[in-house]
Formats: C-alpha cells, structure tokens, sequence
C-alpha cells in the first residue's frame, strides 16, 4: 500500500479534500485554464454580398485570437472583388478572405482586452461574381491571457 500523499499515475486518485496545485496543471504541453472557452461562431445566411454585422460580444476577460476559418456552403467563383469576414474591437482587425469553400487565417496571436466588444461582420462583401459565396459559418478560436 502507497503512503500518505503518494500519487500513482496508474491507478485512479480519490481525494476526500480539495486538491491545490501551484502554478497550475498542464497536460501535455497544454495549461489547464480555470476558465475554459469554447470556439466562438458566427453563421452567415445566404449570399455574402452586402457588409452587416453577423454576431457581437463583450469579453469578461482578455483573450489571445488563435485562428479564424470559415466555411461557405457555397464557394465563390469569378469574383473581381472577395467578400471579406472580420474580427475586431473597433481598432485592431482580424480579416478572413473568402476566397474558397474552406478558408483558415493560419495560425495568429491577436490579442483583444477584456470588456472590448468584439464583432465578427461581412466587412466586404463579393462583388462581380459568377457564383456568390454564401451560407458561411465562421470560427473564432481562442486562449485566455
């Protein structure tokens, strides 16, 4: 049997107190945060060819903007001008061209302070095109600062 304060990785740790680990957890080369977040989205129905704001959010803590894609049902084609989905505090943007079915900004490091409000709007629509992008879901994802 395992002393007092012995903690096995292979076999599963029952605790009768609440455990504090300093400076925190990770697993594998990830931080466990305290205040996890899903990736924010917005849906875009229908053709991307006028500019409108799709969603909006104020941040209860500041966030690091790791990547944004999104996705048209419709992919454009023959467009002289690409609609273009943004990210932004009102200062600092984040711009998606809609250029294909599958889009991706890559990787980024965009940091937003809390209390910013953050919208994600067709900041450029598609103009001259022979098939209009449309119905468009786009993906924020983020980290905690």
């Amino acid at each position: 049997m395992a002393s007092p304060g012995y903690v096995s990785l292979q076999r599963p740790q029952s605790w009768s107190q609440v455990q504090t680990f300093t400076p925190g957890i990770a697993i594998g080369a990830e931080q466990v945060s305290a205040s996890p977040r899903g990736p924010f989205t917005a849906f875009f129905p229908g053709a991307l060819t006028s500019t409108w704001t799709g969603q909006s959010w104020t941040l209860d803590k500041a966030i690091t903007v790791t990547r944004v894609q999104a996705q048209a049902k419709t992919a454009p084609a023959g467009c002289t001008t690409s609609a273009v989905v943004r990210v932004t505090d009102g200062t600092t943007p984040v711009n998606l061209t809609i250029a294909a079915a599958a889009n991706d900004s890559g990787a980024i490091a965009q940091n937003y302070a809390a209390g910013a409000v953050l919208t994600i709007s067709v900041q450029t629509a598609a103009a001259g095109c022979s098939t209009s992008p449309a119905d468009t879901n786009a993906v924020i994802q983020y980290k905690m600062q």
